[in-house]
């Protein structure tokens, strides 16, 4: 027997696997299944996967073209994958701008060690190191916050990412491959 499935990433309640009952087999005709779907209570209806596979249900009680099913779950499925793309341009943004902010205190600290300069040709080089201090710390934590954020963008990408094609891959070989059109 093949290896068990990996256990389902932390963010995802209804992961898209075989052993999901809802389409087990996909026995009794694609009314029932999706009567049975809609049936879900709204934490699940409300689902990617379930508004996909109700979807392309919809599409083929109404068409009977196993093709016109497959554009529309690949349509949507593309459809929400350009949702939360740019659902992360916000964030994006914002990782963007903490580097700006740091360079801002950088220049900042520059500017305020070089009004003491004149404190520095006396011998008293204290104000000077200090503000310096600040200026390379602001650079330095900013770019370090910045890159925890992208990371943690990163890793949302690929859960986000992961979930689009394993919802495509369960659309495709347990609805698409078993309807049969007129």
């Amino acid at each position: 027997p093949p290896p068990p499935p990996p256990p389902p990433p932390p963010f995802f309640f209804f992961r898209p696997t075989p052993e999901n009952p809802i389409l087990s087999g996909l026995v009794g005709s694609e009314m029932c299944i999706r009567d049975r779907l809609e049936g879900l209570d709204d934490s699940k209806k409300g689902l990617f996967l379930t508004r996909t596979l109700i979807n392309g249900l919809k599409r083929f009680t109404t068409t009977k073209n196993v093709q016109d099913v497959s554009t529309a779950t690949h349509t949507m499925v593309e459809s929400e994958a350009e949702r939360l793309e740019s659902e992360l341009s916000m964030i994006r943004y914002i990782a963007w701008a903490i580097p700006s902010i740091g360079f801002i205190g950088t220049v900042r600290g520059i500017g305020a060690a070089l009004s003491l300069a004149h404190r520095a040709v006396d011998g008293d080089i204290s104000g000077v190191t200090q503000n310096l201090g600040v200026a390379f710390n602001s650079t330095f934590i900013a770019l370090l916050i910045s890159i925890v954020i992208m990371f943690m963008v990163h890793q949302l990408q690929l859960l986000q990412e992961r979930q689009i094609f394993e919802t495509e891959t369960y659309c495709d070989e347990n609805l698409i491959t078993h309807l049969k059109g007129e």
